[in-house]
């Protein structure tokens, strides 16, 4: 069978026969349907418009990613290739693409003036292909003078087969931050010996750690005003004692939009660092729209011993984020 012919059948529409038809109708006249009338007919009508017209289909964002969850391959095999895709002033395209046994690897592309050289994807890349897999992307240059940063994305086959050359993978991405710094070491300026009595504390706090043996026995201390800024967007709101323990508090704002984040530690004046006994999160949605996540550091340090030691960090900040719908399409072939 020729091509022509094979993308006839599978393009060919799809219709349940009279008795089959039937034997449906009986089954939910049977049974009370879980879905609301309405509701069933209107994904009746949708799986029938894909599986009729699926190459129709596969060209909306919608209609691809219901085709995707029903068939991968048949999903990809009418998504049409789309090496490019801009939105938002940014640029995504494939610059080559090399195969090799059971692993692929292209070198993507993302060029615009919101580009420089330390973006962070955000997790917000996915890789969709006809055939299960591992992948992962990783930063691999930037040209300043076109303002493009390039990512190599790499996937193998989850059984070590040969990757047939000609599927078609498809990358999308949802969002990109910029203007990522690191500053690594840094002295907090803050006495600590003004901060060795207990401290309020806040109860009803949404949390999370990595201690779970102090997760649920440790009080977190009640945001207040800005004690110090050790970097952009990330803020040093409370310190103080709980529970016999020495708290510091860093806000990081909505850690779902830059992700800024730090890791604090203590040191005493021979340059001896007192690691963290636990760090808890926790996130605050009393203010209407607005989120506010913290990390707490507690430390298993006695009031006395507190004025011996210093605060320091080290912090990761972004400047902006960038959304926007990429999503672009190429043969698993050697082309570069």
């Amino acid at each position: 069978m020729n091509f022509s012919e094979t993308y006839a059948r599978v393009s060919a529409p799809v219709v349940s026969s009279p008795r089959l038809i039937e034997k449906t109708l009986e089954k939910t006249k049977a049974r009370r349907p879980s879905f609301p009338l309405r509701r069933l007919a209107a994904i009746a009508a949708a799986a029938a418009v894909l599986l009729a017209t699926p190459a129709l289909a596969a060209q909306t964002e919608p209609g691809y990613y219901l085709l995707y969850a029903l068939s991968p391959a048949y999903a990809q095999f009418f998504q049409p290739v789309r090496r490019s895709c801009t939105d938002n002033g940014v640029t995504v395209e494939v610059s080559s693409v090399r195969v090799e046994g059971d692993t692929a690897q292209a070198y993507i592309a993302l060029r615009g003036a919101a580009v420089d050289a330390n973006i962070d994807l955000f997790d917000s890349y996915s890789f969709h292909f006809p055939f299960d897999q591992t992948s992962h992307c990783e930063r691999a240059g930037f040209d300043s003078e076109t303002n493009t940063v390039f990512f190599l994305a790499t996937t193998r086959t989850m059984d070590g087969a040969d990757i047939p050359l000609g599927r078609k993978m498809t990358f999308s991405l949802g969002c990109f931050l910029s203007g990522k710094q690191a500053l690594e070491g840094a002295a907090i300026p803050l006495e600590l010996s003004d901060y060795a009595a207990e401290a309020e504390t806040a109860e009803g706090l949404y949390r999370g750690g990595g201690n779970l043996e102090l997760l649920d026995s440790v009080s977190m201390l009640r945001p207040g005003a800005v004690l110090a800024e050790p970097a952009p967007g990330l803020t040093v709101t409370a310190a103080g004692y709980a529970d016999g323990l020495f708290h510091v508090q860093l806000c990081q704002g909505d850690a779902g939009e830059l992700d800024n984040h730090g890791f604090l530690w203590l040191e005493n004046g021979e340059g001896e660092r007192l690691e963290d006994l636990a760090v808890v999160y926790f996130a605050d949605f009393s203010k209407e729209d607005v989120r506010l996540d913290y990390q707490e550091f507690v430390f298993d340090v006695s009031p006395e011993e507190l004025a011996n030691y210093t605060l320091h960090g080290d912090f990761w900040t972004a400047a902006a984020r960038i959304d926007g719908d990429w999503r672009i399409t190429f043969p698993l072939e050697n082309a570069g």
